[in-house]
């Protein structure tokens, strides 16, 4: 009978501290679906994959499958990330053309959070991204260091509407004049697992021309370390000759 105590008594202890436990692990926050990014950074020493496929495609024009996106995202001060993301390719100039597989530009960068946020006031962060111009196929390489600057901006409305603000310049690495990146998002979370969202945004260039594109998505939060999604882009300046579809994976690894 004193066994039988002790072994409920070892078994409740387990049973709390495993609660515990689950208790500690934070909720997964995740970059992807989306072009815009968000404000949240990883908290301190915690280690977040995400990765995904996706199609690009454009009539008589080249097509791009991204067999493997990744982005791997540590923790490395209480409000400060650091990132290293790439992208293995299967590409082609044209229907004509045979396919070629690429690895594209390793991209070092760190996200940090400066406000988070109270009332009518955003949380504001800024998201610094450095390409290599060494590190990748040789098809795919820039000449030059490629960085990119963003301004974040994150509005929670309630608890189940937020706005996101993004404001941007990105560099090519073969010319010195950047590209202006403006975003906007609206996010809903139709459930406590179910999020759905819509971002416009905008690649503004003086000498190559303006892009205009708008996504839509869904997130499924699978458990507090794992969310699916799956998205599309709509170029409405070329209605039915340019696409984008995607899906991924988010796993906060610790």
């Amino acid at each position: 009978m004193r066994t039988t105590k002790q072994l409920l008594l070892v078994a409740f202890v387990l049973l709390c501290g495993l609660c515990q436990a689950q208790d500690e692990i934070p909720t997964i926050s995740a970059d992807r679906p989306g072009a815009l990014t968000g404000t949240d950074v990883m908290p301190r020493y915690k280690l977040q994959w995400e990765t995904g496929v996706g199609y690009e495609s454009t009539t008589d024009g080249p097509h791009t499958l991204t067999l493997n996106n990744t982005l791997l995202r540590f923790g490395l001060f209480e409000n400060a990330e650091i990132r290293v993301g790439t992208d293995l390719l299967m590409f082609n100039e044209g229907q004509a053309t045979e396919p070629t597989f690429g690895v594209a530009p390793l991209s070092v960068g760190m996200k940090a959070r400066f406000y988070e946020g109270t009332g009518l006031l955003p949380s504001v962060a800024l998201l610094a991204e450095l390409k290599s111009p060494h590190v990748g196929t040789k098809e795919l390489l820039p000449q030059h260091l490629t960085p990119s600057l963003h301004l974040l901006l994150e509005h929670s409305v309630n608890d189940w509407f937020c706005i996101g603000y993004n404001v941007g310049a990105e560099w090519d690495g073969e010319t010195a004049t950047p590209t202006t990146f403006l975003g906007l998002g609206l996010y809903f979370d139709i459930t406590d697992q179910i999020g759905t969202f819509v971002e416009t945004y905008n690649h503004l260039h003086p000498d190559e021309g303006n892009q205009y594109l708008t996504e839509f998505g869904l997130t499924w939060l699978v458990s507090r370390r794992v969310q699916l999604d799956l998205a599309a882009d709509l170029d409405f300046q070329n209605l039915g000759k340019h696409h984008i579809v995607s899906g991924g994976v988010s796993w906060l690894i610790n």
